[in-house]
């Protein structure tokens, strides 16, 4: 542990989240250390003046003389791996925590955990049904992840986070060949503001509580359709086509199939009552707002 007993915030897999938490912990007189994959990533931290290690978790690892697990906090934010249904990254990092176990450590997951609820409202008990490889490995890593903090005595929060938007990760450049919902049909999707996720993941860590699995949104879901309609008004462009729901398989891409055929709406109260944070992006329009003015 670093002096005076602070603990250290480690965020493994510095991208679009990290960075931006990254930038708030320092603000906070906090002093990150933000483990990335490659070099081009690294160079990126040190551009921000952000402290940077870069370590691969496709490779089993050893201990690391520029950081120190133990003791400390870390925010992990890695992908899982994307050879099967498991992550090996998530593996390899817990096999190197074993002998340096961290004080706490925040996941984040996703809600597509719970696959498809037919618009229903999902709490924090509701079934695991992950139809997505990608939400099978993130069910994966979660259950590595409570293994190992029951054996080693390490407190985990896991928050299962809707779609993650804000400024530079909108997708305008996609609007004039995407094909999306009629929004008469559009089925439910749940999103949040990287602010606000970023100041959920703080609450986590600094907050008392632990071992506790939280869902995470803005509160206000809407669909994938209306998403890409406001982001167009927003930006002065034509909206996307779209097509009726019997015509989705047909007309639209894997990857918005991959959206359309889950529909569930992430209940937040769990959130609201165990963390201190105040939404600032409730709805998408706000939030939409702050991306284009900061763009």
């Amino acid at each position: 542990m670093s002096a005076c007993n602070t603990p250290q915030p480690i965020i493994v897999g510095c991208g679009f989240l990290g960075k931006y938490l990254a930038t708030k912990l320092v603000e906070k007189q906090q002093n990150p250390i933000c483990l990335v994959r490659s070099q081009s990533s690294y160079q990126q931290l040190l551009k921000q003046k952000l402290r940077g290690v870069t370590c691969d978790l496709d490779a089993p690892l050893s201990a690391n003389p520029e950081f120190n697990l133990s003791g400390n906090q870390v925010y992990y934010f890695a992908p899982p791996s994307n050879s099967d249904n498991d992550d090996h990254r998530i593996d390899n990092f817990l096999a190197l925590c074993k002998t340096n176990p961290p004080s706490k450590i925040v996941y984040i997951s996703t809600s597509g955990v719970y696959g498809d609820c037919q618009g229903n409202w999902v709490t924090e008990e509701s079934p695991l049904a992950p139809i997505s490889t990608r939400a099978k490995r993130r069910v994966y890593a979660e259950k590595a992840l409570l293994a190992y903090c029951a054996q080693h005595n390490c407190s985990y929060i896991i928050l299962r986070v809707g779609g993650i938007y804000g400024p530079g990760r909108l997708p305008i450049e996609r609007l004039k060949d995407i094909t999306v919902i009629c929004p008469e049909e559009a089925p439910h999707s749940n999103r949040i503001h990287v602010a606000d996720l970023a100041g959920v993941c703080f609450s986590a860590m600094s907050n008392n509580i632990q071992n506790e699995v939280i869902n995470v949104a803005d509160g206000h879901s809407t669909s994938m359709s209306d998403y890409y309609y406001k982001i167009a008004d927003f930006a002065g462009l034509p909206k996307p086509a779209c097509v009726p729901l019997s015509e989705a398989q047909d007309k639209l891409s894997a990857g918005m199939l991959s959206f359309i055929n889950e529909s569930r709406r992430l209940s937040i109260d769990k959130m609201n009552t165990l963390l201190d944070v105040e939404i600032q992006f409730p709805t998408l329009e706000l939030g939409l707002e702050d991306c284009f003015r900061n763009s």
